[in-house]
């Protein structure tokens, strides 16, 4: 394991799923037991880690950790968890490809887990189940609210970078807020996998969309977080989930070489970020994405910049610029994954098949 190094590059990613039956039967929270499964992550072998955040009692700062919306008593502790999913945070790794060693490890482990209760993993980012989640309000202010119950909903991405000591000092912090304000969209286009909820593809005034996840989080959350608590972790958070490894590693070259290149770009307010990032997720390559000058702004053009840029900053880096070569692919087709997705989708439109069909890891 790499762990932390201040002269080194680190990298990692929250790989959120959901739980499926062996016969493909979605589960939820009204389903998932968390005494139960707490006790499963607690026979697994996975290393307690120091730097690993403690989420609630009996996660030990474990690379696994239980999915949900906690419950709390009037001083403020967990008392309880509606389970979602599991969620592995891989430990820290150099590259690309050991992270990916450690989502591999991690997630057959569990697998092998699951399966001893009658459970499988399926990283498909949304629920059959058409309808909302609705939590205790708790201490929780209005906007934390509603992002912790849209959350319940979904299942995506997280990732995680940090740089060299050297490096970290020269960063611009609202620079890159607004980076990835202005890129948003353009990680969406290329991330955008939850096509489908309920009944069958997830519609908007009669539009089928891409992303109903990032559409969902557009209205609560943004981008890109600094959590300095945890060695200058900077996390980003508009990936859907997918089963595709190549993809994985492929979205956080991409966040690391966007944040290490350092040339300008088109500002936007944050209700023009928001405006982008929600359209991009319902429309994809078809977006009607604006400036703040509000002129239209082509989001095949913006994945391409936003590709060129994040290659730039890892070459200058001397870092490997292979990982983007998936995404590049995906831009070049001005295709979504949720294209594909909608496709095994319409071949076979049964829930239990589709998320069966997303339970194993592809791309090693």
């Amino acid at each position: 394991m790499s762990g932390y190094d201040p002269n080194s590059f680190r990298m990692g990613v929250e790989y959120e799923y959901q739980l499926i039956t062996a016969d493909g039967r979605p589960q939820h929270w009204q389903d998932l037991s968390f005494p139960q499964l707490k006790d499963l992550i607690a026979r697994s072998n996975a290393p307690r880690n120091a730097y690993m955040a403690v989420k609630y009692p009996g996660s030990d700062q474990r690379s696994f950790y239980l999915e949900g919306y906690d419950l709390t008593d009037e001083q403020g502790d967990i008392t309880d968890l509606h389970v979602k999913g599991i969620e592995i945070s891989t430990p820290i790794a150099a590259d690309v490809y050991e992270q990916q060693e450690y989502l591999v490890q991690h997630y057959q482990e569990m697998q092998a887990l699951l399966a001893g209760i009658g459970l499988t993993g399926s990283a498909y980012g949304a629920h059959a189940t058409p309808g909302e989640y609705r939590g205790p309000r708790g201490g929780r202010g209005v906007e934390g609210w509603a992002a912790a119950e849209t959350a319940m909903m979904t299942w995506g991405i997280h990732v995680n970078v940090s740089f060299p000591e050297a490096v970290e000092a020269e960063l611009d912090r609202d620079y890159l807020h607004a980076k990835f304000d202005w890129f948003g969209p353009a990680l969406i286009l290329l991330s955008a996998n939850t096509p489908v909820r309920g009944d069958g593809p997830w519609t908007v005034d009669g539009v089928v969309g891409k992303s109903e996840r990032s559409w969902r989080r557009s209205f609560t959350r943004r981008p890109l977080y600094f959590r300095d608590d945890q060695y200058f972790r900077k996390e980003v958070t508009c990936f859907d989930i997918t089963h595709r490894l190549d993809l994985v590693r492929g979205y956080t070259a991409l966040v690391a070489g966007l944040m290490l290149e350092k040339g300008d770009f088109d500002h936007v307010a944050s209700p023009f970020a928001d405006h982008n990032m929600r359209q991009a997720a319902l429309h994809g390559y078809q977006a009607p994405l604006l400036n703040r000058h509000f002129e239209p702004v082509d989001g095949g053009a913006l994945v391409d910049d936003a590709l060129a840029r994040a290659a730039k900053g890892l070459a200058d880096q001397g870092l490997d610029t292979a990982p983007l070569d998936a995404l590049r692919a995906l831009a070049e087709g001005r295709r979504c994954p949720a294209d594909d997705t909608l496709d095994t989708w319409y071949a076979q439109p049964d829930w239990a098949s589709f998320l069966r069909a997303h339970a194993d890891l592809t791309g090693h």
